[in-house]
């Protein structure tokens, strides 16, 4: 599946918004980006769901996403591609979560 995903850019870097894998939130492009898959949930919320990479299908819609954030001056929408995907179902977005990510270069 084709989609985009919102990152931080540091210094040519890409790196997950909040929550890394195995101690690092570096994400590597070109190849295949395993998510750890435990079940969490948000903040405050008491809804439990599946962990997994944060994606959204459409860059416009990431564009409308960075709308919730106070500062966007890091931030970069990537366009990659997502294996395993379900729906975020409780999120107020066209989220969805995947096991797999590949950033493009």
């Amino acid at each position: 599946m084709r989609c985009y995903k919102i990152v931080d850019e540091h210094d040519g870097i890409l790196k997950t918004l909040f929550h890394g894998v195995d101690g690092s939130r570096i994400l590597k492009k070109g190849e295949w980006l395993k998510a750890v898959i435990k079940d969490v949930r948000d903040g405050s919320c008491q809804t439990y769901y599946k962990s997994g990479w944060h994606i959204l299908p459409t860059y416009e819609d990431c564009v409308e996403y960075l709308k919730r954030f106070t500062y966007t001056d890091k931030k970069k929408i990537v366009p990659c591609q997502a294996r395993n995907v379900w729906p975020k179902t409780h999120s107020r977005a066209d989220v969805y979560l995947a096991e797999y990510i590949f950033i493009e270069d």
